[in-house]
């Protein structure tokens, strides 16, 4: 039986975040990286990612054997949060080999030239835009583009507002990442943490709920859109305010734009990494030889309110809310 260490506990209140090392068997993340390969094999479409989405790779059995319910890792994880509810499919996340390119990211900037392997950082359940990312840096949008790109839902599904909720923001408990290939060093596409920012997120979504709201971009204090990034069109999917607290080890644009350094997450085959929902990341640009790849699940806690199954604003202004396992260390560690 794996168990959590209260060194373990510390390091999850302090970064937001902690690595499970060698949780998952071996048998189960080579049988989840056969039925990738496999079908990654059997696709013409350019758009990898896609069409693994497409045929529903993330529901096969192999990868939901990853966190099957009785598992040493489920076990481990109902230990730190209590009970969740049933996952229905994990996110296939690949990304392959590849130079910096020209590509303009949410943030409105080209990969080239966004420091950290093109870390850019985001909070989950934002909206990302209607159409693609305006990839022209030499003319804004038009106005047609603009109407199109600004409507509901984005491309993840997401809306820019729910005002029955107070936010503009959807969120989860928990964000589990299983890596299924080698990730010891940086540039192996590393799962990229904003480590220890979900203090400053948490204090950041209070100080929005006692101004009256909405929680999120557009709320007080955070504008969702940067019209100063070089396609003119940013998307801020942390607040400034937070951004502008890590300024040690940060890099810069040739416009001034600071870039905080994140944690580039270093895992292998049989660890897992538990993420706290307010904890911003961002995959990082592979620049190694190998292809990433990587297996998400969203955790939901089961004692969440009827109604806020998939929005709970009392999470986002109490971050430990959710984590029954965690309440005597945040207790001690806040006192």
């Amino acid at each position: 039986m794996y168990k959590v260490t209260e060194d373990q506990k510390e390091s999850l209140y302090h970064d937001g975040f902690v690595v499970l090392s060698n949780i998952v068997p071996e048998a189960a993340t080579s049988a989840a990286k056969s039925t990738i390969y496999r079908e990654l094999g059997s696709l013409r479409n350019a758009s990898v990612q896609k069409s693994l989405n497409t045929i529903n790779t993330g529901t096969k059995e192999e990868i939901m054997n990853l966190v099957e319910p009785n598992s040493v890792l489920q076990e481990t994880i109902r230990t730190l949060l209590g009970p969740i509810n049933p996952l229905s499919a994990g996110q296939v996340a690949t990304s392959f080999p590849s130079p910096p390119d020209r590509q303009v990211n949410e943030s409105g900037y080209p990969n080239n030239e966004t420091p950290f392997f093109s870390w850019h950082g985001h909070l989950d359940g934002l909206w990302n835009g209607h159409t693609s990312i305006h990839q022209d840096l030499a003319n804004p949008m038009s106005a047609k583009q603009w109407e199109q790109w600004f409507q509901d839902p984005a491309r993840n599904g997401v809306s820019r507002k729910y005002p029955e909720f107070g936010t503009t923001i959807k969120n989860f408990t928990a964000l589990l990442g299983i890596p299924l290939s080698d990730q010891t060093r940086e540039g192996c596409g590393n799962l990229g943490l904003l480590r220890g920012a979900h203090h400053d997120i948490e204090a950041f979504f209070q100080h929005q709920r006692n101004l009256g709201g909405p929680l999120g971009p557009d709320g007080p204090d955070w504008e969702r859109f940067d019209n100063s990034a070089p396609n003119k069109c940013g998307l801020r999917h942390y607040p400034e305010r937070v951004r502008e607290k890590f300024t040690q080890g940060a890099e810069y644009t040739n416009d001034g734009r600071s870039w905080p350094r994140p944690t580039l997450v270093k895992t292998k085959p049989g660890d897992a990494i538990l993420v706290l929902h307010s904890v911003p990341h961002c995959a990082t640009r592979v620049s190694t030889e190998d292809p990433r790849l990587m297996i998400y699940f969203r955790l939901t806690s089961a004692n969440r309110p009827v109604g806020n199954e998939t929005i709970y604003p009392e999470a986002l202004c109490d971050i430990w809310l959710e984590w029954n396992g965690m309440r005597e260390t945040v207790q001690r560690m806040r006192e």
